[in-house]
């Protein structure tokens, strides 16, 4: 049950192309937007009832073409991917010991760099 059915496409929610029109669901609450992640409807949002009370079900989005349908779970994939190679990534600059090493080897370089020109001067 839309709150605000036959609305086109053109005229929605403040202006927004990625807002769905608010939809109330059986027990008379303003209903839940979810997304749905499965292989057959990938980032695709439907309707439920946010206190779990009825059994209110709706897809707010249209029906996908089969190429989104095909993509978008390999570009999801690949943003996980990259996500966890990121939190790889920050783990290492959260170690301590990491740290500890860079710092040393600074203080080794320093020595090398310093020694390199106590020499040069004397010759």
């Amino acid at each position: 049950m839309r709150t605000n059915a036959h609305r086109g496409s053109s005229e929605l929610e403040d202006g927004n192309p990625w807002m769905l029109p608010s939809q109330v669901c059986y027990c008379g609450k303003v209903a839940k937007i979810q997304t749905s992640w499965t292989s057959s409807h990938p980032g695709r949002r439907f309707y439920v009832c946010a206190q779990k009370r009825c059994q209110m079900w709706e897809w707010g989005d249209p029906v996908m073409c089969n190429r989104s349908k095909q993509i978008i779970p390999g570009l999801l994939r690949r943003i996980n991917s990259l996500e966890a190679e990121k939190k790889k990534g920050n783990s290492k600059l959260k170690n301590p010991w990491f740290w500890v090493s860079l710092c040393m080897f600074g203080v080794i370089l320093c020595l090398i760099l310093n020694e390199d020109k106590g020499t040069n001067g004397q010759l």
